[in-house]
């Protein structure tokens, strides 16, 4: 029989499906029973936070047991075993008391002992091993030394030869950042990582003195002089590494300047302590030599960043550009407080403080030298010229020597036209009151060939060609001659305008002269009594020939009023003012109506005035006026004249060294083959002229020279020099071209001037080279008896003859008894 099948309503299917549970899936049942087994953990535990607290900090003592034993070598689960049986019998002491307690007690200290003394004694010589190593690992580290490369340099035949240097290196560590958010393992008091870096900014924060501590101690002078040398070597060191960075890449390194300038000053701002004298000097002379080396040729101009767009290379150069000019301002401000110390009244002037402004104006000078166009090297200038006038001698030459060196080398006369402008200003100010350094710097200029004449002839040539071309414009008919003549007349302009360069150039030289003339014309003309007229006649005899036409009978008799008046003058000032004139009138001045026979007798009897000794320099001032009046003058003079300078000339010569005495013989040399008028000097017979020739008459027209011979040549022949001795024969035998008593062609082709040069010993080398000796044994000659009376000779003979002489036997000498003998 088949099943019965009864009907049931939905509702009642619904409540019992909905009675019915559903089956749980292992993985349910698996997290129910974690979550019971948590649950039961957590009530037998309990919830207090300060046990679990606890709990870990027991285990982070015990993992750091751990580690420790395992770092010694130790078996740390031995140890846990260990201390595991304590705390057992620990637990088991609190349950007993009295003797049991004491007995227990007992077993333990034994056991203790006795796991003690059985200690493994290879395990404790190797933890004597670690130890040991660990020591030597750390002083291998303290004595651990870095190599630096140094700056290269060039040797003679133009190797590049790189150094290096071995040096202390002490790191500056640099801790990395700890994260945030940290495990519960690093809540310990672990130290953290640390990295070393490499760099030089512990060096250049000089981080070795910052950290070293004053040691409050008594110590000695010697002590300090050490402290000293040793602190200078460091700064040395420092200075140098600074240096190098800089000139490696000084668009990064440009903060190291302030480093630099700490120690340029007298008191260091980072250390609040004295810097000393020597390493002040180092950081003054380092720097310079770095500006000397980045800074750029042209001038550079300031741009604004921020208001215009420009490149990333463009940016990043005129950047570099502004920061640069900034840091050189900041040097120059530095250099000219340094300087002010001295150079201002109610300065401190202390014998440091005046070598360091030595220091800092030879800085100023080899930067003014080095860039001469570069900005605030007009600031470098102007500074300099009142330095010219200072009271201290070494400055003076330096400045003067700088200024010397600007204008042989500037091609543009711009600084050089301001440094002539700032010297006049100046002298101006100072009412003539200044050092000689002040005139003689001017002598370095290079004036040559200057016309100043030549500014109104180029402005009337420009009026002829502009009438010619306006005559043109309106006369012409003709429209195609018009235009061929008008486009002549527009390209004989536009070759005048290509020489625009040219004539401004002109236009400074014109205008630096006539400034210079401007100084010695008033020093001329206020105060002819000044310390620097011997200066300002040397001036204008160096640059006479480009003096105007129309100032040449005005200073030619304003020097003879210093000749005539001026008694205390010397023979040097008296010099240039003869070799002025004479300039004067060799040139331009040959149109003037002047009678120079007063001149003649200022330089004649100034002739003698030098001689080998202090003043042997000065015989070139009176080469170059012999040239003037010997050579070029020649056929104004008379024959009289002439042969009383060429005689007052050779006896000159015996009171000068050798090269001041070839200059002599070449200069009369020059004058016997222009003339033949000089023969009759040559010719010992005195009854040719009339009367008698005085030496000592100081007018050369009535000396009576022609009277006289060279009788000085047959000293000269005699000379030590043996170009002297071939000259005095070679002007002996009248000067010939070819045969006995000739030059040959080395020396005969030189000039006085030439010869004054080239044979100076004054650098201790003699020309021509001193032959050494030849090598050889003396020759021994024998002697002859002298008897200084006659009869003498005759009883030594007797003597002799007879016998009466003992010869001993010990010794080959002959002894005889002459007081017996005699008597």
């Amino acid at each position: 029989m088949g099943a019965k099948k009864v009907k049931i309503s939905s509702v009642k299917r619904a409540a019992h499906l909905k009675s019915k549970k559903t089956p749980l899936s292992k993985q349910q049942q698996q997290k129910q029973k974690q979550k019971r087994d948590q649950l039961k953990s957590k009530r037998e535990q309990g919830q207090n936070i300060f046990s679990q607290k606890a709990r870990k900090r027991d285990n982070l003592a015990q993992r750091k047991k751990h580690n420790k034993l395992a770092s010694l070598g130790l078996d740390p689960l031995e140890e846990d075993n260990e201390d595991g049986d304590d705390e057992l019998l620990d637990n088991v002491a609190d349950m007993l008391d009295g003797d049991d307690l004491a007995l227990l007690q007992a077993n333990k200290r034994k056991r203790k002992a006795k796991a003690t003394g059985e200690e493994d004694p290879d395990q404790g010589q190797s933890i004597g091993l670690e130890r040991a190593y660990a020591s030597d690992t750390k002083k291998e580290q303290d004595a651990q030394k870095i190599k630096l490369d140094l700056l290269p340099i060039k040797s003679r035949d133009g190797q590049i030869i790189t150094r290096t240097t071995e040096v202390d290196y002490i790191p500056k560590p640099k801790q990395k950042k700890k994260n945030e958010e940290e495990e519960e393992e690093d809540d310990s008091e672990e130290d953290g990582d640390t990295e070393y870096e490499d760099s030089d900014d512990d060096v250049v924060n000089d981080v070795e003195a910052a950290s070293a501590a004053p040691v409050q101690k008594l110590i000695s002078t010697t002590d300090l002089l050490i402290a000293r040398q040793q602190e200078i070597e460091r700064q040395k060191y420092r200075i140098g590494i600074i240096c190098s960075g800089l000139l490696e890449k000084p668009e990064d390194k440009m903060r190291n300047f302030h480093a630099l300038y700490e120690l340029m000053d007298e008191i260091n701002p980072a250390s609040r302590q004295a810097n000393l004298m020597s390493v002040r000097k180092l950081a003054i002379i380092s720097v310079t030599e770095i500006f000397k080396d980045i800074l750029p040729e042209y001038r550079v101009g300031q741009v604004d960043t921020k208001m215009q767009t420009l490149r990333k290379a463009t940016l990043d150069r005129v950047t570099f550009e502004n920061a640069l000019l900034q840091q050189f301002k900041k040097f120059l401000q530095k250099l000219e407080q340094i300087t002010a110390q001295v150079n201002r009244r109610g300065g401190l002037r202390t014998p440091q403080t005046v070598k360091l402004a030595t220091v800092a104006v030879q800085c100023m000078c080899d930067l003014l030298v080095a860039h001469p166009y570069f900005n605030y090297v007009q600031n470098i200038a102007q500074l300099l010229v009142y330095m010219l006038n200072c009271n201290y001698a070494e400055m003076r030459a330096a400045v003067n020597q700088c200024f010397r060196t600007v204008f042989s080398n500037d091609k543009r006369l711009e600084m050089t036209l301001f440094i002539v402008r700032r010297i006049n200003h100046l002298i101006k100010t100072k009412q003539n009151n200044v050092h000689v350094e002040c005139i003689t710097c001017l002598m370095g200029l290079k004036i040559k060939n200057v016309n100043l004449d030549a500014e109104k002839e180029n402005e009337l040539k420009q009026k002829k060609l502009e009438s010619h071309r306006q005559r043109l414009l309106s006369l012409s008919k003709k429209e195609r001659k018009r235009r061929k003549k008008l486009t002549e007349v527009n390209r004989e302009l536009e070759e005048t305008r290509a020489e625009e360069n040219k004539q401004a150039k002109h236009q400074k030289l014109t205008e630096i002269i006539k400034m210079v003339f401007t100084i010695y014309f008033r020093v001329l003309k206020n105060d002819p009594t000044s310390r620097v007229l011997s200066a300002i006649l040397e001036g204008l005899a160096e640059f006479a020939h480009v003096i105007n036409l129309d100032f040449f009978s005005d200073l030619i008799d304003v020097l003879n009023r210093i000749l005539e008046d001026q008694d205390e003058l010397g023979y040097r000032e008296r010099l240039h003012c003869v070799q002025t004139i004479f300039v004067i009138l060799s040139g331009q001045g040959e149109v003037l109506n002047i009678d120079p026979i007063r001149f003649y007798q200022h330089f004649y009897r100034n002739m003698l005035a030098v001689q080998a000794g202090k003043n042997h320099d000065d015989f070139a001032i009176i080469l170059r006026t012999l040239d003037e009046v010997l050579v070029k003058r020649r056929r104004n003079m008379s024959q009289q004249r002439l042969m009383a300078f060429m005689k007052r000339l050779l006896t000159g010569s015996l009171h000068l060294l050798h090269n001041g005495t070839l200059a002599t013989l070449g200069t009369i040399k020059q004058t016997f083959q222009l003339t033949s008028v000089l023969d009759n000097l040559l010719d010992t017979d005195t009854t040719i002229g009339s009367g008698r020739y005085d030496p000592e008459l100081d007018d050369p027209e009535y000396c009576n020279a022609a009277s006289t011979a060279l009788y000085e040549l047959a000293l000269l022949a005699r000379h030590y020099h043996p170009t002297v001795r071939r000259m005095a024969v070679h002007i002996a035998h009248g000067v010939p071209a070819s045969g006995e008593g000739a030059l040959p062609t080395e020396i005969g082709k030189l000039t006085s001037h030439e010869l004054f040069t080239q044979f100076d010993s004054t650098q201790m080398a003699f020309n021509p080279t001193i032959p050494l000796p030849k090598a050889g044994q003396p020759k021994l000659k024998r002697g002859k008896h002298l008897y200084i009376r006659s009869d003498f000779k005759q009883e030594y003979g007797k003597l002799l003859q007879q016998g009466k002489v003992s010869q001993t036997k010990d010794k080959e000498t002959v002894q005889i008894d002459f007081f017996s003998a005699l008597q």
